[in-house]
């Protein structure tokens, strides 16, 4: 049931960034204002919320069949066990805030989800590939395509010279 009110929580969430996002100026020579990039994580808490809120109550509902069937021992749900998905998005995002003016943007990107993939299970060459071509991906739309900067740290002395 958690899971339900989670999900609503996410909608409601999603909701009001996107009536905030809305109200931000637009600017008459821009085809997009600040508005959209809000309002599409808006949207994405709105999906996601849907989704998290469907499957716990379809997980409820094949617990609830699982029992009339006299199957009692399948009927107990993931989603109620305590596990790492739960705790490593926060992590994850700590770890980026504190780490990332030192090791910039792209390393710390790459680490987060060269992790995450590996508590996956991915196999080790598939994660690091990934990791490293979206870290990248992302990277470059994110200073190249939407000219937002991002940290380029310390540790390789300001600049990233694969990166053109």
């Amino acid at each position: 049931m958690r899971d339900v009110f989670a999900g609503i929580g996410f909608m409601i969430a999603g909701i009001v960034t996107i009536i905030t996002a809305q109200q931000f100026p637009t600017l008459p020579s821009l085809q997009y204002g600040p508005s959209l990039f809000p309002s599409l994580v808006g949207g994405g808490f709105c999906i996601g919320g849907a989704v998290l809120t469907l499957n716990a109550l379809w997980q409820r509902r094949k617990a609830a069949v699982q029992e009339v069937q006299g199957n009692p021992t399948l009927a107990a749900s993931p989603s109620e066990k305590m596990s790492w998905a739960m705790v490593l998005p926060p992590i994850a995002i700590v770890f980026y805030i504190l780490a990332s003016d030192y090791l910039g943007a792209m390393l710390t990107i790459t680490i987060i989800m060269f992790l995450l993939m590996l508590l996956r299970k991915t196999k080790i060459h598939v994660a690091l590939v990934t990791s490293v071509v979206m870290s990248s991906a992302i990277y470059f739309i994110f200073s190249h395509y939407l000219l937002i900067p991002l940290p380029q740290g310390v540790l390789l002395g300001g600049s990233l010279p694969w990166i053109f």
